[in-house]
Order: structure tokens, then C-alpha cells, then sequence
């Protein structure tokens, strides 16, 4: 069997940032009708190697096509200079049951984790957003800003990173909007997004401004978080997929085991808000916080694209 190979290049040049953000409206109504399929991802501990693995199947029932992804990250990998996250996603026949193609793993999943930032932005972020901050200066940091600078007009982003050096050049690749910051930006920022490999609090209440809209997407362990406690106290929270964020959202996890929050306070998933079942922001003083895991969906309505643009 020689299946075809789409790499990052291929992703990109098929499948556009705004085509990105549309699909994701069909992946999490899709997750929130109950039309998807999507187990639990496998989450296997490579605890020697200061890595994990994960398996994460997914079909929408009625669609042309099944996927797995494959993912491993190692968390060392970036001061090694190599990429924190590989992995690759098999693309089946739904109907027939044959594999079809290979595809690179690492773009399908920053674009689809840009895309879904961007489309909780767009749904839930002050129209007049002119400010934001990215913690973080990795692949999944650079489709967050395209993703929100696709749905807000913004004036300025700034990027907060753990090396002074590489925040630097990391904004080289954008245009002179995008500039390193420090956490003072906080204070100022209308949009925050963090995409880290954290696993203790990045920030907490008082260092954001209320009406903030804040998408977290880099913690998926029970044991790590970006958030702190207050900010999910406080916030208007809203996730991907209930059941998933039981098992893997430590920004919700942490405080739930902690007796300072309950799950019946989350506001909803974001495809019920898509479908206008729950209600988004209703003042522009309500923070309003995108709590993302990630799941498969996300990953097969990207590869749909792709395969049907081929």
C-alpha cells in the first residue's frame, strides 16, 4: 500500500485560515448535537521521555470520511530545537472502509486550534477588540494571532515568551502590529490567548481588565493549567465538549477538586453557542473565557477540506 502524503505545505496552500474558522463551526455543532463520534482520546504517559502520546479518532455520522491522529509531544524537545508536537493523521474511507491518505500532523493541529481561538472570539470578544496578548511563541501561538486578527481589526498584539531572544524573532515573522510584550500588556488587552506547556498559572484576576476575552488552549492534563482560580470564578467559561473536559481540562478540574467551582457553572459548549441554544456575552463587561482541550473533530473536518480540495 502506498497511500498519498500531504504535508504542512499542502495543509496550508488547501485550507485557509477563514475557511478554518467556518469548518470549526461545523465540528463543534457537530460535537454539541451529538452527530460526532469522538472516544475519549487515548492518552498514553511516556514518562522516561518527558513525553506523551496520544490516539484520537473521530467521524460525524452521514460524512465521507474517518480519521485517526497520532500525536506525540515531548516537552524538552523545544530547548532542543525541535518541534514540541509530531504527529500524523490517517485519513479513511467511511463508507468502504480503505485508508485513503497520510497527513502531517503538527499543522492540522495548530490550524484548527487557531481556527476554533478565532471563531470563540468571534463569538464571544467585544466587537471593538483592538488589543491583545499572546502568552507563548510557538507554532500553535502564530495560528492563534492569524486566527483573531481574521475576526477583530486589531491594533496591537503583543507576545509574551519565556526567552526574550526567541520572542523577538518569533515576531520578526509578522508585521510591525505584532511586538514582544511583558505582563503588564495584560492590563490593556481586550483579547488574551495562551498556548503554553505550563502547568502552573499564568496569570489570575487582577491582572486582567474587565470585558477581557480570554481563549486558553495549551493545558490538556488534569494536573496543569494556564488560569488561575479567580479567573474561572469570574469568568463567563465555555468549552469544546463537556465530557472531555472532565477528564482533561485542569483549568476546570483543578478548582472543581479544589470545592471553589462547579461544573454546573460552565456556561456551555461552543457548539451550543454556535446554534444560539446558550447565551455568549451580554455586556462588555462580562469576561468571557474559551476553556480548549482540543478534539478529533476539529482534526477531521480540516482534513475533509483538504481531501476534498485534493
Amino acid at each position: 500500500m502506498n497511500l498519498p502524503f500531504y504535508s504542512a505545505a499542502d495543509v496550508r496552500s488547501a485550507v485557509s485560515m477563514s475557511e478554518a474558522i467556518e469548518a470549526m463551526k461545523t465540528a463543534f455543532v457537530a460535537l454539541s448535537d451529538g452527530s460526532a463520534i469522538v472516544p475519549n482520546r487515548i492518552n498514553l504517559p511516556i514518562e522516561d521521555q518527558n513525553a506523551l502520546h496520544l490516539s484520537m479518532p473521530a467521524y460525524i455520522k452521514g460524512g465521507k470520511y474517518n480519521t485517526i491522529k497520532l500525536v506525540n509531544i515531548h516537552f524538552d524537545n523545544p530547548g532542543k530545537g525541535l518541534p514540541l508536537i509530531n504527529g500524523v493523521i490517517l485519513v479513511m474511507d467511511a463508507l468502504e472502509g480503505s485508508p485513503l491518505a497520510l497527513i502531517e500532523g503538527k499543522s492540522v493541529t495548530a490550524l484548527r486550534t487557531g481556527a476554533s481561538s478565532g471563531l470563540a472570539t468571534d463569538l464571544l470578544a467585544n466587537p471593538n477588540a483592538k488589543q491583545a496578548v499572546i502568552i507563548g511563541a510557538g507554532a500553535q501561538a502564530g495560528t492563534q494571532i492569524e486566527a483573531i486578527r481574521c475576526v477583530r481589526n486589531l491594533e496591537s498584539v503583543k507576545v509574551l515568551g519565556r526567552s526574550e531572544e526567541k520572542t523577538a524573532a518569533f515576531c520578526e515573522g509578522f508585521d510591525s502590529v505584532v511586538q514582544p510584550g511583558n505582563k503588564l500588556d495584560l492590563k490593556t488587552a481586550d483579547i488574551v490567548c495562551t498556548a503554553t506547556t505550563g502547568e502552573t498559572p499564568l496569570f489570575d484576576l487582577d491582572d486582567v481588565k474587565p470585558g477581557v476575552h480570554i481563549n486558553a488552549v495549551g493545558a490538556h492534563k488534569p494536573t496543569a493549567r494556564e488560569l488561575g482560580t479567580a479567573l474561572i470564578q469570574r469568568g463567563k467559561v465555555y468549552i469544546d465538549k463537556l465530557s472531555s473536559s472532565k477528564v482533561e481540562a485542569g483549568d476546570i478540574l483543578i478548582p472543581v477538586s479544589e470545592g471553589t467551582y462547579d461544573w454546573s457553572q460552565i456556561k456551555g459548549e461552543l457548539g451550543d453557542l454556535v446554534m444560539g441554544k446558550i447565551q455568549g456575552r451580554s455586556s462588555t463587561e462580562d469576561m468571557t473565557i474559551f476553556n480548549s482541550i482540543g478534539n478529533a473533530v476539529q482534526d477531521l473536518v480540516i482534513a475533509s477540506m483538504l481531501m476534498e480540495k485534493k
